[in-house]
């Protein structure tokens, strides 16, 4: 749950227990105005789930792909491997932008907070399969549609990288035709 909501929701029980226990205000006046006070307090508390850039977190995400990247070692499958180096690989160059470009450092925690631990629990449960004797038929049906899921998990990333690609080259659309403006204007002055 984000931070607003429920610092919001902590303000809006606070608000209708003062007005409703203690002021006696009465339920049908108490539950309108501890609404109001639900959604402004969303608004209000809007910045306590802006995320800022910080070395940390990246270097932590670093970790998490070098452990997904580990797994090509322990897993013999060369599809598996594969998807696993390309998800490490395109997860890596991520970074890689967000060091360029850290204002987008919203767009890519969210991202990489579920997918990098998802894919972690998804292959050490493949790993924990491949060496276990007996398996139901849905732990076999797992191990046969792992390519599936980690193919989607790269695609996710993929989509990530291309979304910070287009949002990298409009900025530099707006510098351009910033510059061409500014030009202009400074070409009628000397003119």
């Amino acid at each position: 749950m984000k931070k607003r909501y429920l610092y919001s929701l902590v303000l809006s029980i606070i608000t209708f227990v003062l007005l409703y226990l203690i002021f006696d205000f009465g339920i049908l006046l108490s539950i309108p105005i501890t609404i109001l006070v639900y959604i402004g307090g969303i608004f209000f508390f809007k910045e306590k789930d802006i995320r800022k850039y910080d070395k940390n977190i990246l270097m932590h995400y670093c970790y998490l792909i070098s452990k997904i990247d580990n797994y090509a070692n322990i897993i013999s499958n060369d599809v598996i491997d594969k998807n696993i180096k390309d998800i490490s690989s395109v997860a890596e160059k991520i970074v890689l932008m967000l060091e360029q470009k850290p204002n987008k450092v919203t767009q890519v925690y969210e991202g990489f907070d579920y997918y990098l631990p998802q894919t972690i629990k998804i292959l050490d449960y493949y790993v924990y399969l491949h060496e276990k004797n007996n398996k139901t038929k849905e732990e076999e049906k797992f191990m046969e549609e792992i390519n599936q899921t980690l193919d989607y998990i790269e695609n996710e990333f993929v989509k990530l990288q291309e979304n910070m690609n287009y949002t990298k080259m409009m900025d530099i659309n707006a510098s351009i035709e910033m510059f061409k403006r500014s030009n202009e204007k400074v070409n009628n002055k000397v003119s």
